[in-house]
């Protein structure tokens, strides 16, 4: 499966790498160096795409014959379930009651059985599972432009930074939609930026207290478009180390290919292989 890779630091030294790769089994070592010296690694998958879900299985697998000391965070469960996951963790609560408790298989078990089946192996050996989103009534309300009460304000975290060239990048991935003006595109940035830096402000917590644990992500691609997002957002309070992935097939053409390279070159990006 071909992927495209960019190895995120702070320092900005990043680039942009293609290759052909088995996640579990691959010789190609370079990409497992990589890997290896990332504290967190993000898969932006398409949701309803197998062949990404396939990609994040074969993954997980290759970092268990690794021996990688790692856990996984999740887009697919927000803050509040995180004690469901951790009862299920301890062997207080059934998985298929941990699944039926945070609605999984409503919201996101519909896309791919693969979700489930690398929380069962994860499970199985005793990998962390973090839950990164924020509420969806939440992000609902801001996207609506209701009022927030001050419980829902106390969720969303502070100290980041939206940008206009997130904003820009944000309107590029959503494309056309007649009708939609830029009072709504700004709700839904404000609603993306509360899903965004809640999942950063997870990992940054995450990785403060367990600095030795690499992250791995399971997220949309929309999180970490071109840099922003997640990734963007943990950069502006720590020094980690990023590795965002994006899984690729046919449908992503060359062309396509080359404009998400001069986007990140223009933030910083080195080179395009």
């Amino acid at each position: 499966m071909a992927l495209a890779i960019c190895l995120c630091l702070v320092s900005c030294a990043s680039h942009l790498e293609t290759k052909r790769t088995d996640a579990s089994a691959s010789p190609d070592e370079q990409f497992w160096q990589a890997v290896k010296k990332a504290n967190v690694v993000y898969v932006g998958e398409t949701h309803d795409d197998p062949l990404d879900h396939q990609y994040e299985l074969e993954l997980v697998r290759g970092l268990l014959k690794r021996k990688a000391k790692f856990a996984i965070g999740w887009e697919m469960f927000d803050t509040t379930q995180q004690s469901a996951i951790d009862a299920w963790a301890s062997h207080a609560m059934s998985f298929r009651e941990m699944i039926s408790k945070t609605d999984f298989q409503k919201h996101w078990g519909i896309y791919s059985p693969v979700y489930e089946e690398i929380l069962q192996i994860a499970g199985n050996a005793d990998v962390p599972i973090l839950a990164l989103n924020a509420p969806a009534e939440l992000t609902r309300k801001i996207a609506r432009g209701e009022p927030l009460t001050a419980q829902e304000r106390a969720m969303i975290p502070t100290g980041f930074v939206a940008t206009e060239g997130g904003y820009k990048n944000f309107v590029a991935m959503m494309g056309d939609h007649p009708g939609l003006n830029e009072t709504d595109q700004r709700l839904f940035f404000a609603a993306q930026n509360a899903w965004d830096q809640t999942m950063a402000n997870r990992i940054l917590d995450f990785e403060r207290r367990n600095p030795e644990i690499q992250l791995l992500i399971l997220t949309g691609r929309g999180h970490v478009s071109g840099g922003y997002g997640i990734p963007f957002y943990v950069r502006q309070k720590a020094h980690l180390k990023q590795l965002i992935i994006l899984p690729r097939e046919k449908r992503v053409g060359v062309s396509a290919y080359r404009r998400v390279g001069e986007r990140l070159r223009a933030r910083g990006v080195n080179r395009l292989v």
